[in-house]
């Protein structure tokens, strides 16, 4: 299809570009890219680097989450995150690093993620599911660590955030906040909505 059918259906001459975008992106999925940078990287404008990534969107091969805000204007200007929505075996390597890099590739996608949220201090949350109040979720395949989800919970007055883990589960009581450490297996096992595992009661 990326040889083929995109560039057909979007008139592109250089399939290289697509190829190389493509292969950063699932090399490294929910890299934060900085158009300007990867653009003089690739020898590219910013245009057309832009361009590129709308094509490979719009035909389903990536995903792009928002920096979340409550201001639409900053979450349209903040750095993006893309995911690819296929991997391939270059990804998968016998190795914690590759490990944790599908787990969180599954999650976000069976997530059908549209937002992340990272602070100029550098606390991340890997998902922001926007509801009427904003819910929390990070992805753990190892160690459970707690604090940018506490961060962002008190900064937008959320009382419950979830961490979705390889195999733990458990319900952490910090400061008056609620963490509700769910293992991937019960969350992949509710087909009939994969949001309910992070339902807001």
């Amino acid at each position: 299809m990326v040889y083929r059918d995109i560039p057909q259906l979007f008139k592109i001459k250089d399939i290289t570009i697509l190829q190389s975008l493509l292969e950063i992106v699932i090399d490294r999925p929910g890299q934060l890219i900085e158009i300007t940078e990867l653009a003089k990287d690739l020898n590219l404008s910013r245009q057309t680097l832009s361009n590129y990534l709308l094509y490979l969107e719009q035909s389903f091969l990536l995903r792009k989450l928002y920096n979340f805000s409550n201001n639409r204007r900053k979450t349209e200007r903040k750095l993006k995150k893309y995911y690819p929505t296929v991997l391939l075996d270059i990804i998968f390597k016998d190795d914690d690093l590759s490990r944790s890099k599908v787990f969180e590739w599954l999650i976000v996608n069976q997530l059908n993620a549209d937002f992340f949220w990272r602070d100029s201090y550098k606390n991340e949350v890997d998902i922001i599911i926007a509801k009427d109040r904003p819910v929390p979720v990070e992805i753990k395949y190892g160690k459970i660590e707690v604090k940018s989800l506490l961060t962002f919970m008190k900064k937008f007055g959320v009382n419950k955030g979830y961490i979705i883990s390889y195999d733990r589960e458990d319900k952490l009581l910090i400061d008056n906040f609620i963490v509700e450490v769910i293992p991937a297996y019960k969350f992949l096992l509710d087909t009939k909505n994969p949001q309910h595992a992070c339902r807001t009661s």
